[in-house]
């Protein structure tokens, strides 16, 4: 069926009936003498070697009665042993799902409680993590050496679990077939080429589903897969050092970290080794797209896609014109069908706003355990796709002509912060848990990397003090939520404001956040006064640390256990802080150094440790 607003693209091929698991282990053993994955010390695994490894915890799990149908929580840090545990237990036949080892341990526990795996494959430095989990926990040593290729299953089956925030306060989880992951493989390699001459950094972190591509993806064409270290994600010196040192042609950046790489390299710096450069995750602005190709000469093309219909759905390659101004999220990928409907459900005319219906062969299976979800948003046989599955993604788009698409917003209220999809009211439940609150909305205010979250509360008690209140939440947050979701900014309103229907204002209080954050004034301190003084003269690094965070965030103050990402900060005050810090201590202070130690107090005592080992390092 085609109409002016529908994208389609049907090719069905037989590799898009196959598993994963089975392509995995004939392209490992095609040439099982090449490089497929080096890790972030240097170390080369070879094909071979790869794939004994992988049978060796798929036979660990098959051992322990564990098969097609089964859950594997996979707990550990990006390594060749994420890598080995994520495929291993593909070739299991059983469906993994990743726990980002930076959430709250109360996180993690209940996405735990939530999936119910049989088994966590984990590691002995984070097992204790795990304590009352009630799973069985197999660590890297337990697993045998070698064991015969597992028995095969259905196309269908999950190949992989994704938790995205939900609106209920409780994470849901999508279900990724093998064929959905199959197809997806295949539409990359089609539109983007890869072979054994091709490198590819896997660094993103196992939130996004994006990681699946960074890891099948190379493995199953023969090119190289580059691990970053821990951490090294947002680190943009560890990134170019890996695109230099290793000779990376294809990588994907999240829109936010492609702002933050090109900010913190200096601006002479190219990038003409890259061959391929894939970007996502929330709106590209045009300018970024501009300075992007003044830096290389390689294909910038930005990807669309809800994590429901398995990595991306969409793509558009940015064209390099240097009058360009809206970045589109393109056509259809293969095996992919788009609709842009109406309230009505019938298709809207071409260049009109519509919400964006999904269907083919990337759809996930549904979401795990939450049947009224999964029936709300998989449609089966819609009226405009008789016999055929939608997923309505929640997103507003309009047809250009020719039926390239562009992203207009959400319907719902569900949002992005430096990439991360953030249901506002799972926060908004999350805070209500909080002991003396009675109400809380949260609401998303700016945009790009200055986009931000703020929180309103009501107090139980009229008369609460509003520090120890607001201090008291936002403790309680940090230990429920990844610090993306926890408010930079929270205030204490003795009631919500409404509007004449009765709903909640949220543009009001949007208003309100947008307008506090432009008017919120700086507060230096004597110790912003310090020029350019070593860091062995400076007494007092946390006071300079606070100081200077207030100038690059516009707070008022800076306490030792703040953490600067909860304060507002992003990938552009990130670059802000360290370079004002590198200029007034006249010290070499790496990006990384606040990315790995977020806290004023961890990023004062991380900025001694380095400084003293490059003293160290210079004496004679």
């Amino acid at each position: 069926m085609t109409s002016p607003s529908a994208s389609t693209s049907t090719r069905d091929t037989a590799d898009s009936a196959r598993r994963i698991d089975v392509l995995l282990l004939e392209r490992l053993g095609r040439d099982p003498g090449r490089p497929a994955l080096i890790a972030a010390d240097g170390t080369v695994v070879s094909a071979g070697r790869l794939r004994e490894r992988v049978l060796g915890v798929a036979g660990a799990l098959r051992a322990r009665g564990l098969g097609p149908g089964d859950r594997v929580a996979v707990h550990h840090e990006r390594s060749v042993e994420f890598v080995v545990a994520v495929l291993g237990v593909a070739c299991a036949g059983a469906a993994h799902v990743a726990l980002d080892v930076a959430d709250p341990p109360a996180r993690t526990l209940g996405m735990l409680a939530d999936c119910a795996p049989r088994a966590v494959l984990s590691s002995r430095a984070l097992r204790d993590r795990l304590d009352g989990c009630g799973v069985p926990i197999l660590t890297d040593e337990e697993a045998p050496e070698s064991a015969p290729v597992p028995a095969g299953g259905s196309p269908d089956d999950p190949v992989a679990l994704i938790f995205t925030s939900g609106s209920t306060g409780r994470p849901k989880a999508s279900l990724i077939s093998h064929r959905a992951l199959v197809s997806r493989m295949n539409a990359l390699q089609t539109t983007h080429p890869m072979d054994e001459h091709d490198r590819l950094v896997h660094h993103t972190t196992c939130t996004f589903d994006m990681y699946l591509a960074e890891i099948y993806w190379p493995l199953l064409t023969g090119a190289t897969l580059v691990l970053a270290a821990p951490g090294g994600q947002r680190d943009a010196d560890h990134l170019a050092a890996l695109i230099r040192d290793h000779r990376v042609t294809t990588m994907y950046f999240g829109v936010s970290l492609l702002e933050l790489f090109l900010l913190a390299r200096d601006e002479s710096e190219r990038y003409d080794g890259l061959r391929q450069v894939l970007t996502g995750g929330e709106p590209l602005p045009a300018d970024l797209v501009h300075r992007f190709h003044a830096r290389s000469t390689a294909s910038l093309t930005n990807l669309y896609g809800p994590s429901e219909c398995t990595i991306h759905c969409t793509a558009w390659v940015c064209p390099r014109d240097p009058d360009l101004d809206t970045v589109l999220i393109g056509s259809a990928v293969p095996d992919t069908e788009l609709w842009v409907l109406g309230d009505d459900g019938r298709p809207v005319p071409e260049g009109e706003p519509g919400e964006l219906y999904i269907g083919g062969a990337g759809l996930a299976l549904g979401y795990l355990d939450r049947p009224e979800l999964t029936a709300e948003r998989f449609l089966d046989s819609p009226p405009v796709a008789p016999g055929r599955r939608l997923y309505r993604s929640g997103d507003l788009v309009r047809a250009r002509p020719g039926g390239e698409l562009e992203f207009l917003g959400r319907v719902d209220r569900q949002v992005k912060i430096r990439g991360v999809r953030i249901e506002l009211g799972e926060i908004e439940a999350t805070a209500r848990r909080c002991p003396g609150v009675r109400q809380a909305v949260v609401v998303a205010h700016g945009s790009g990397v200055e986009k931000a979250l703020a929180a309103f509360v009501v107090p139980e008690v009229p008369s609460a003090p509003a520090a120890e209140l607001t201090a008291a939440v936002r403790e309680a947050l940090r230990g429920w939520l990844p610090p993306t979701m926890v408010p930079a900014t929270m205030e204490l309103l003795d009631a919500l404001p409404f509007t004449p229907n009765g709903k909640v204002d949220r543009l009001l209080l949007e208003s309100r956040a947008a307008r506090a954050a432009r008017t919120t004034p700086s507060h230096p301190t004597p110790a912003t006064e310090a020029g350019t003084e070593g860091v062995g003269e400076i007494e007092g690094i946390e006071e300079l640390v606070a100081a200077v965070w207030c100038e690059t965030l516009g707070v008022a103050a800076v306490r030792p256990d703040d953490d600067f990402f909860d304060l507002g900060g992003n990938s552009l005050s990130v670059v802000r802080t360290v370079t004002r810090l590198r200029e007034r201590l006249a010290a070499e202070i790496p990006l990384a150094a606040l990315l790995e130690e977020p806290t004023a107090r961890g990023f004062a005592e991380e900025i001694r440790r380095v400084t003293a080992g490059a003293a160290r390092s210079a004496v004679p």
